[in-house]
């Protein structure tokens, strides 16, 4: 093993990383590891800590895998420990000069590999190392379903469910999944792979973001001929195409090339999952046949989870066998993490581990206090107290030009107060820990069930009218 080539690529690596995430997240996670080791095939790389191992492989595995295409080595496997020293004697490795040229081989390969987008394929009924490393936790079994998530959940599950059927009474090809960053997009595509690959062990499957597209392709123009780059993807069956808004107007052999792949897979009835951050109307950078393409399926959004779902969400990932051994969280812990990472579910996870790892370091249980500090430590802000229901009163009643008193009458049941009462109690849910007890006392004594009917009419309303969905996210973060 060279230790040589392993401080080359890792240097190369972190290059490329220092592009894709924050600073602080740079310095804090990738800048103390240390490569021990390398074989052209795997790359072992010593982390400071257990706790730093777990975080860089649950929090960063899309942009480690994001790197390692943009400096044209998709297939190196990298290997994160704490402890254990990759194994250097020349009994495992042999002699010095065999394994270093095999070493020098590889890397050239790595670098000159036309499978920019993804690793090679696996053998058949193994799991399909198509998908980048680094994403186990991608399953269907692990999507936690929220009322912002359903459509998209039960689409998924309907195309792996369906797949190979032809008596569809309705397309779901392309199935194009759209929302903001970190809000599992990625998750049910991968996820959507894994279980088809599962139940179809022969399926040809493949997994590309739209930046390594242009990677690829821009090696096969150099050399003139881009013929078997096209073959590479419309000899698959499936293809999950990841942030399809990277493509802007300039690229205009890049989308050709991506339309013929399109159209050619779905003429011979192949599938296609895409994902974006905006629907395909709103991909401006997109040419119009894209965009039909792109549109002439199925299009489901995720928007960022309730409450309820976030808890949901913060105690399925407590289930993880990396936190068995930890003490039990507290709920006002969970509560607190569930009110401060209200956009993403990736910073809602983050926040939860970086509040037991920290918790872990001190040697302290995980409490109010701690949370408080990872939450300073992983956005630079001060947690504000909890915000006061008296104060979301107001700002309800200003928007819907009520009064206070008429929000909190128990016998009020004429709409111009009955619909604010009930924002009043969805947002009152949203950004306090308050229970639907507490909050029903707030409104004149209301039994917790009518609260809790409040609250889930007001996430069916916000669903089905986008005006009244605007107001109530208006008043969320002018509040919070």
């Amino acid at each position: 093993m060279s230790l040589q080539t392993a401080l080359h690529v890792w240097d190369l690596l972190c290059r490329s990383l220092e592009h894709r995430m924050p600073e602080r997240t740079f310095r804090d996670w990738i800048s103390p590891c240390c490569p021990e080791a390398c074989d052209g095939e795997t790359l072992w790389v010593q982390v400071p800590s257990v706790s730093a191992k777990l975080w860089i492989e649950q929090q960063l595995a899309e942009e480690i895998h994001d790197a390692l295409v943009h400096i044209e080595m998709p297939n190196i496997r990298i290997v994160f420990s704490f402890g254990e020293k990759a194994n250097t004697t020349e009994e495992a490795i042999g002699t010095k000069e065999t394994k270093d040229a095999k070493i020098a081989k590889a890397v050239k390969d790595a670098k000159a590999s036309k499978h920019v987008g993804a690793p090679a394929e696996s053998p058949k009924g193994k799991h399909p190392s198509s998908l980048p490393q680094g994403f186990e936790s991608y399953t269907l079994e692990n999507f936690v379903v929220g009322p912002n998530c359903e459509f998209a959940f039960s689409a998924a599950k309907g195309l792996v469910d369906n797949y190979g059927r032809t008596n569809m009474s309705f397309t779901m090809n392309p199935l194009f999944i759209y929302g903001g960053s970190g809000l599992g997009k990625t998750h049910l595509m991968v996820a959507i792979g894994k279980e088809l690959a599962l139940r179809h062990p022969d399926l040809g499957l493949a997994y590309l973001k739209a930046e390594n597209f242009l990677h690829e392709l821009t090696g096969a123009m150099r050399s003139n001929n881009t013929e078997p780059l096209r073959q590479k993807y419309q000899s698959k069956d499936v293809l999950l195409f990841d942030d399809i808004q990277s493509l802007h107007q300039n690229m205009v052999r890049t989308q050709e090339e991506i339309f013929y792949i399109f159209e050619n897979m779905l003429q011979h009835g192949k599938h296609i999952v895409i994902t974006s951050d905006k629907p395909p109307a709103r991909l401006e950078g997109l040419h119009d046949r894209l965009k039909t393409r792109c549109n002439s399926g199925l299009t489901v959004d995720v928007y960022p989870p309730d409450f309820e779902t976030r808890l949901a969400i913060l105690k399925k990932k407590l289930e993880d066998p990396v936190f068995r051994d930890y003490p039990p969280i507290p709920e006002d812990v969970l509560a607190f993490i569930a009110n401060k990472a209200k956009t993403s579910v990736r910073d809602l996870q983050g926040l939860l581990k970086r509040t037991i790892f920290q918790a872990g370091f001190l040697g302290i249980p995980v409490s109010i206090e701690i949370a408080q500090e990872a939450y300073r430590g992983m956005t630079g802000e001060e947690p504000e107290s909890a915000v006061p229901i008296d104060r979301i009163l107001k700002a309800v009643a200003d928007s819907f030009n009520v009064s206070v008193g008429d929000l909190v009458k128990k016998k009020s049941r004429q709409q111009d107060i009955l619909v604010p009462r009930q924002v009043a109690m969805y947002l009152a849910r949203e950004l306090t820990a308050s229970s639907f007890a507490e909050i029903g006392h707030k409104f004149s004594n209301l039994h917790h069930s009518t609260v809790i009917n409040s609250v889930e009419s007001v996430k069916n309303r916000m669903k089905k009218n986008s005006d009244f969905n605007n107001i109530v996210q208006s008043l969320l973060n002018s509040i919070s």
